[in-house]
This record gives C-alpha cells, structure tokens and sequence, in this order.
C-alpha cells in the first residue's frame, strides 16, 4: 500500500514544531529548576515554573490532537476543538490519564498520583491562574488582602519541597552532616561575617548557621523537585510515545509519524532524572 511521504503534509510539519518547542522548554524549566536557591538563583524558580507549566500543558494537548486524529482517520482537530481543551494543568493531565485508560497504555513509572507529584501538579496549576501565579508579585502590590501563600516561590517551597525534606532528608545522614558544616563554619568566621537573605517563604536569613543550612537544604530541594517534576513529564512523554509510535506507519496517519522521539528523552528511569541537571538529554 502506498504512503503518504509525511515530511510533505503541513500538518506533520506544524506538529513537528510544536514537538520540538514543547521538547526544549520542558527541557529549559527542568534545568531552571535544578538551578533555582533563595540567593542568586531565586529568579531560576520563576524560569522554571513558565517553561513547566507552558511545556506540559502543551504535552497533554499534543497528547489530546493525537487521540482525536487517531479517533478520527487522521484528521486533526480544528481551532475550535482545542480551545475547548482548555489552558488548566490539573483538567489537561486529567485528560491524559483518561486516555492512557481508554488506550488500555499502562506506565511503569512513577504516577501524577504520587503525593509529591500531585503538589507539583498544584503548584504548577495554580502558576497558571495569572492572579495566584504567573503575576502574584504584581498582585501584590498595594494589596493589603494578598495572600503571601499564594506566592509561586512560597508556595513551592511548602508544599513541594518541604514534603521532599521530610522523605529524603530529614533524621538522615545527610542533614546530621549538613547541620555539623554549619556549625562549624559559624564557629569559624560567623561573628565576622554579615548575612541578610530571604528565602523562598520570605522568612529573613541573618546568621550563617541558618544559611548554611539552607544551602544545604536547597541540594536536595534541586534534586528531588527537578525528579519528581520529571517524573509527570515522564508519565505525559510515555503516553504520548505509546500512542503515536506505531500509529504515525498507519496510512491516514501520516501526520503523528516520528514526533515522540522528541520526548523519548524523558522516558528514562529514575537514576538519569536524579542525576542529569541539563535538559533535555544530548
């Protein structure tokens, strides 16, 4: 039977890019995040949560234009039809999982259910609402009824990280070895030594054993955010690499053929999203 040549079909070409945008900026927000402290790198949280929440929300749709074409003989939906998809994280990655389901697609990787996964999907969704997210400090000016909770940074900081803390931290060696630098760091040179920071919870940091320990404290926030981030990323770049990898040899289908290998860079285990602090993967 012979195929439609898919490198010469608009439609293929228009998703194409679409892969490759969304590819890049998960990747940008992903690196962002392992980069992201309360002292030089508070900026880098903010970098992160665009490039997250426009990266995945744009993952789910790809992963909605591609049931519908498959739904539909390969024809892709309308401006109409993915308006209605809508722009809010939890509702798209809700979608996803239907399918996943409808598709009988079984991940065998860490789920959006997972506690510390559902708060970055929380957090990320509400940095999607303008008011709490992407313009809280403009919100906040002048506002004597802001929440400061609703703050991104804040918000993150206590429903992300500090879970993190307390599974991968917290009564272990680690934290023993980090409060023991800082206690001698301090009794080194902190009467010598002037601090004042703030961090993610617009708490002030004065004195070097808190900084230190904070320091300390954001290795791991890096680490774990950027792995339990990746792992919903993963979960979406999974759905959508079953879905369309066989599906773009199909005659009619011409238009889904080779776009998940942008993503098959997450579909990777739990050691390279601990470890590799570049995105996407080279």
């Amino acid at each position: 039977m012979n195929r439609v040549e898919p490198f010469s079909i608009p439609e293929w070409k228009a998703l194409h890019r679409e892969a490759s945008l969304v590819s890049q900026i998960l990747g940008s927000g992903a690196t962002a995040l392992g980069r992201a402290s309360y002292g030089s790198g508070f900026g880098e949280y903010y970098t992160a949560f665009f490039g997250l929440t426009i990266g995945i929300e744009r993952l789910a749709k790809l992963i909605l234009v591609a049931d519908f074409a498959i739904d539909n003989g390969g024809t892709l939906p309308g401006q109409a039809v993915v308006r209605r998809y809508g722009h809010r994280l939890k509702d798209l990655i809700g979608k996803a999982d239907q399918i996943a389901t409808k598709r009988d697609i079984s991940v065998p990787y860490l789920l959006p259910t997972d506690p510390i996964c559902s708060a970055v999907i929380d957090c990320l969704d509400e940095f999607s609402d303008a008011s709490k997210g992407r313009y809280a400090n403009f919100e906040a000016i002048g506002n004597p009824n802001f929440n400061a909770a609703d703050e991104p940074v804040n918000k993150w900081w206590t429903e992300v990280v500090e879970p993190i803390l307390d599974k991968h931290y917290r009564g272990r060696r680690t934290e023993s070895r980090v409060k023991q630098r800082a206690a001698i760091m301090n009794a080194l040179v902190g009467d010598s030594v002037f601090i004042h920071h703030t961090n993610e919870t617009g708490a002030v940091i004065s004195n070097l054993t808190t900084a230190s320990e904070r320091t300390g404290q954001t290795k791991w926030a890096q680490k774990y955010g950027r792995f339990y981030t990746l792992s919903v990323v993963r979960w979406l770049s999974h759905i959508f690499d079953e879905m369309t990898h066989t599906a773009g040899y199909q005659p009619g289908l011409e238009s889904l053929f080779g776009h998940y290998e942008f993503f098959q860079t997450y579909t990777v285990d739990d050691y390279f999203l601990l470890t590799r602090k570049v995105w996407p993967l080279t």
